[in-house]
């Protein structure tokens, strides 16, 4: 298949989760648009309110001073954005990467046939719904090994004792524990 057939078309996976954050950046910037109106419009005030006796001489000089005072708000405006974008957005990301690291773990063992004890992800976290699914497919796999190695030692048993009906009976077993995987 192409790329642009599987091109996927949903924006909003867990709409809470993403709604939510979207939500927290937009405050986080309205917040930090707030804070430099606020120290533009208190510079403004003293520097107008200083002296009204020359109000040329305080035009020039407040004229003069803008272009410094505005870069030096935007810088710590932008420096402020730096900083707490980069907190709020390792705070959020924790919310994803753990449960992420917990799954790749689990499917790392799985791989090496090693069934890794899948422990529950704190209720804040995200992919609550991922984990759900993880853990009953770790279920089913573990339940059909099982019936694959109880079947595998009655069929040693009934070999070893001759009885050819009970070693039909547990390959019957084998097969239909065998057959309800679908084959991809």
């Amino acid at each position: 298949m192409s790329q642009a057939t599987n091109k996927r078309r949903i924006v909003l996976i867990d709409h809470r989760f993403q709604l939510r954050m979207a939500a927290a950046f937009v405050m986080l910037q309205v917040i930090l648009t707030g804070l430099f109106a606020v120290g533009l419009y208190l510079f403004m005030d003293s520097e107008i309110h200083a002296d009204l006796a020359s109000a040329h001489a305080s035009y020039q000089s407040l004229s003069q001073m803008l272009l410094p005072i505005v870069i030096i708000l935007s810088i710590f405006s932008v420096t402020l954005s730096i900083v707490l974008v980069t907190i709020f957005v390792v705070i959020i990301s924790h919310k994803i990467a753990g449960p992420m690291y917990r799954f790749r773990i689990v499917l790392e063992s799985l791989a090496q046939r090693r069934f890794e004890s899948f422990t529950r992800i704190r209720p804040e976290d995200q992919l609550g719904e991922l984990a759900t699914s993880l853990d009953r497919a770790l279920d089913v796999v573990k339940e059909d090994i099982s019936v694959l190695q109880e079947s595998v030692s009655r069929l040693h048993e009934s070999h070893s004792k001759g009885d050819s009906a009970a070693v039909l009976t547990e390959i019957a077993r084998i097969e239909a524990a065998l057959e309800v995987w679908e084959k991809g």
